[in-house]
């Protein structure tokens, strides 16, 4: 028997009662918050960055920006992947407290970058944030000399090497990829960045606006050292300088009296909770050698959504020709199988149960299962996987594959690879405490590298912890974090 049809039945386009909302009235303006502790910055001498800010309102921060000028000198350089790169610690306080801190940010900045940033993004950054965009690596077949006792011979050594030339690139596929390699910065350039901070309490689940009454919060930026923000030729010595900081964001404030009545009578009731997730950082060094590598990771989260650990060169953030922030891998040797194999041991149970296999050899290429773990991890609240741009020529690259003068810059064969571990039960964004609780018990964390061939230098193993926070603004517009 049919059922009785009424609304519910008819297609969207009929539905001609479905409309859109009429707004709360309101009212918005930008806000800008400048450095309050000095107006040019370097790693060499004041290398802190303080902001605070205090919104009249309701401040939309999924809109914010951080603004700066980056002055170059010493030797012409490139940004490493991102301007993201010049921040090496990214700190939120409030009432002198903590309430999110961030280490190795610009690393952990490009890893966001090459696994969290869609087309648009990508294109955006391109303008504002210096950042690395796609591109394609020329590969061309060899012109040969040429050679004849006279001009009929010379012209058909010209004719064999053309042909030659021509079935060598006529037609041939380039693969397209996102390199490392970002905006260029000159002796005495002075560039403008924006950029959005990869912070959970700004870029938190649901887009939620930081409440109005909230106590003022300080912005504290710790600066990269002058090698481990950009990329330069080898035995060039490339500095930079920041200035004019400042912290952008629309704030906004409703005009209606009842609801603002109702949200301070709800605020003095119960408050304010606002989740993100947001990263801990722990480091670790592997020198050089075969074997077993066992490496301590002591995290302690309600919820620990994900492990990612990125392998580099310790001399990475020191020297000008390798990417700081834009290369890590599984192999110092392109194409070579180093790291064989990984886990994870959390509370004395394996994750995954069996060890997570890699191989970088063209003829037993295996990297499937690696990868999959990666886009996992760094999936966004709710999402089942990343929409990241990193391609199979991205994972089985030298890590130290050096900067020279271009076009041999290899942005593109850095490997941007990542030792990681899924570790949320579900993938909802109304869910929250999705993880796993690592904090339940005191025995050690650890990562387990299979090295059967030896990285030959000592390796940094930067791990992340991306985790839940949970802002809480009380009654009195205090903010504190738990995690």
């Amino acid at each position: 028997m049919q059922s009785e049809i009424n609304n519910t039945n008819l297609p969207k386009s009929m539905r001609y009662g479905l409309t859109s909302a009429t707004a709360v009235a309101a009212s918005k303006q930008m806000a800008r918050f400048d450095s309050v502790n000095g107006t040019s910055y370097s790693p060499s001498s004041a290398n802190e960055v303080r902001i605070r800010i205090k919104a009249n309102g309701f401040a939309d921060v999924k809109h914010h920006y951080v603004q700066f000028t980056i002055t170059g000198a010493g030797n012409n350089a490139s940004v490493d992947t991102h301007a993201g790169s010049f921040i090496d610690r990214m700190t939120i306080e409030s009432g002198g407290s903590i309430v999110e801190q961030i280490n190795s940010y610009g690393l952990y900045n490009s890893i966001r970058c090459n696994y969290n940033r869609s087309m648009d993004e990508i294109v955006k950054d391109d303008a504002g944030a210096g950042g690395s965009k796609l591109s394609a690596l020329q590969a061309v077949g060899a012109f040969g000399n040429v050679a004849g006792a006279d001009v009929a011979a010379l012209l058909a050594s010209v004719n064999t090497q053309k042909d030659a030339f021509i079935a060598a690139t006529n037609n041939l596929t380039l693969g397209t990829g996102m390199g490392s390699l970002a905006m260029p910065l000159d002796v005495a350039d002075a560039k403008i960045f924006c950029i959005q901070l990869e912070s959970g309490l700004l870029k938190n689940h649901h887009e939620k606006a930081l409440p109005d009454g909230l106590n003022e919060i300080e912005l504290v930026l710790r600066l990269a050292g002058n090698k481990q923000a950009v990329v330069a030729s080898n035995g060039s010595n490339p500095t930079w300088t920041m200035s004019e900081v400042s912290f952008n964001c629309p704030v906004y404030q409703i005009q209606d009296a009842g609801i603002m009545a109702e949200y301070r009578a709800a605020v003095a009731d119960e408050g304010v909770l606002i989740s993100g997730d947001t990263a801990k950082t722990y480091i670790n060094s592997v020198v050089a050698g075969t074997g077993i590598k066992t490496l301590q990771i002591n995290d302690r989260s309600l919820s620990c959504k994900a492990l990612v650990t990125a392998i580099r060169d310790t001399a990475q953030d020191t020297t000008c020709e390798f990417y700081s922030n834009g290369a890590y891998g599984y192999s110092f040797a392109a194409n070579t199988t180093q790291l064989e194999s990984f886990k994870y041991i959390i509370g004395g149970v394996n994750y995954p149960q069996q060890d997570i296999k890699i191989s970088l050899a063209t003829t037993t290429l295996n990297l499937g299962r690696a990868h999959d773990e990666t886009c996992k991890a760094l999936a966004k609240h709710g999402d089942k996987y990343c929409n990241g741009m990193v391609t199979k020529q991205m994972l089985t690259g030298d890590i130290n594959a050096a900067y020279a003068a271009p076009p041999a810059t290899n942005s593109l064969l850095v490997p941007r690879g990542l030792v990681s571990i899924d570790l949320k039960k579900f993938s909802d964004d109304g869910l929250r405490m999705v993880g796993l609780n690592t904090s339940q018990n005191s025995s050690p964390n650890v990562l387990e590298l299979n090295i059967t061939t030896t990285f030959g230098v000592t390796a940094d193993c930067t791990t992340f912890s991306i985790c839940e926070a949970f802002y809480s603004m009380d009654a009195l517009g205090g903010l504190s974090v738990v995690q």
